[in-house]
Formats: structure tokens, C-alpha cells, sequence
């Protein structure tokens, strides 16, 4: 049997995949960005919770450099660099009368925070302005590749994960990590086919690459971009 959990840790929400099966031990891996907690037969999902609570460091260390690659902005100050859809931009912070759109002009993306709002208002503003990108970018692949597969979620949401760009149920809902909108529209593609496949075959097998390339025959140097 296999499910996509999530756990809620001290350094944050983890999504990993449970398996239980014809097994001797319980041991976890980390493959691609993915935790994986294999179970014996007799195995509960309480033991799964355990392993991973007493192994938390090495799992944050491990997939800590798959969170470094999101380069969203963390602490949202001036002249801090982040990626848009694959674009490198310095952060700039003005002062304005009111409240306008976010503006990119060559390297530099430029927040107007107007007088009367405060810090927590502009972040917040700030957010549902990449979240609208990342939205209208995801849901421009969706439409495309759930024709394309004969494939549909029964429902879509967006997530700030830590250890993967997307994650599918086995009830059939994907979630979409909104740091893909760091990447270029191919790499985003890549996402939502890769989960969209996940409703047919909710294993890395060779059935599943199979299904992948039929939409996406480059995915393995895309894949390879997202680690970087």
C-alpha cells in the first residue's frame, strides 16, 4: 500500500510517500526531492511518524538544498535577488502615494508600498502577487496536459513545500509547490505533467516515465534544471 502523508514538524510541514509492504524492516530514503518511509505488513502510520520525527536533521539537511533552489524572497528587503519564471531580479522597495502593481523593468522588480500600509500589508500583497503568476502559470499547463493525458485532479491547490515542487493524493488532488515559479513555463510544465501522470501511476516505475514522455520527451534535463 502506498499514501502521500504529511507530518508536522518543528522546522515545518513535510509531505513524504508511506509504503507498506512484504518487508522485514522499516527504513526511510530520500530520492529526488521525495521522502520515502518504507513499512513491513505490520508496520502503522505512527511508526512511519517516529522515523521521521527521530531522523528530522538529516531529512532537513538533506532536502535543504532542494529549498535553496526556490529563490523566493525571504526576508523581503531592499536589493534582495529572487528568480521569476526563470529571470533573476533585484528587489527594490518604494515608497509610493498608493498602492500599485509590482513593476519589472530590465533586472530590477520594484514594490510600491504606499504611506498608509504597513510592512505585514505590503508582504502580503507582495505574495498574492507572485502567487497570481504562479496561478495563471500553472493553470495555463494544466489546461494544456489534462487534454493532452485524458487526466484531470479533482481538485488543484498551491502549497510552499520543502521538499518537493508538487505532490498528488491518492484521492486524486495535486498540490502545486508555488516555488516552481521560480522556473521557466517548460520546467512548470514538467511539474503538472509529472503529478498528472501520478493519477495513473503513483510510483516512479518505468510505466511512469513512459506516460511522462509522452508529453514531455525532454524531462529529463528539466528535471535535472530544478535541482540546480
Amino acid at each position: 500500500m502506498k499514501k502521500l502523508c504529511t507530518i508536522e514538524l518543528e522546522s515545518g510541514t513535510l509531505d513524504y510517500l508511506l509504503d507498506i509492504g512484504k518487508r522485514s524492516n522499516a527504513y526511510l530514503n530520500i530520492r529526488d526531492g521525495v521522502v520515502t518511509v518504507r513499512l513491513p505488513l505490520s508496520g502503522k502510520p505512527s511508526d512511519a511518524e517516529r522515523l521521521i520525527r527521530s531522523h528530522e536533521k538529516w531529512i532537513r539537511d538533506k532536502l535543504g538544498s532542494h529549498s535553496e533552489r526556490s529563490r523566493l524572497p525571504k526576508s523581503f528587503e531592499d536589493g534582495e535577488v529572487l528568480s521569476l519564471l526563470g529571470r533573476k531580479y533585484t528587489l527594490r522597495i518604494a515608497e509610493s502615494a498608493e498602492y500599485r502593481e509590482p513593476e519589472t523593468e530590465g533586472d530590477t522588480l520594484t514594490v510600491y508600498v504606499a504611506k498608509t500600509m504597513t510592512r505585514a500589508d505590503a508582504e502580503r500583497l507582495f505574495s498574492r502577487y507572485v502567487y497570481g503568476i504562479c496561478e495563471k502559470c500553472v493553470m495555463k499547463a494544466f489546461e494544456t496536459y489534462t487534454q493532452r493525458l485524458g487526466l484531470r485532479p479533482k481538485k488543484i491547490t498551491f502549497k510552499k513545500m520543502t521538499s518537493r515542487w508538487g505532490s498528488c493524493s491518492s484521492n486524486g488532488s495535486i498540490s502545486i509547490n508555488v516555488g516552481v515559479v521560480c522556473f521557466e513555463q517548460e520546467c512548470i510544465d514538467y511539474v503538472v505533467i509529472h503529478e498528472l501522470c501520478h493519477l495513473k501511476y503513483m510510483d516512479h516505475s518505468e510505466n511512469f516515465w513512459r506516460l511522462v514522455s509522452t508529453c514531455c520527451p525532454d524531462y529529463k534535463r528539466l528535471r535535472e534544471r530544478m535541482k540546480h
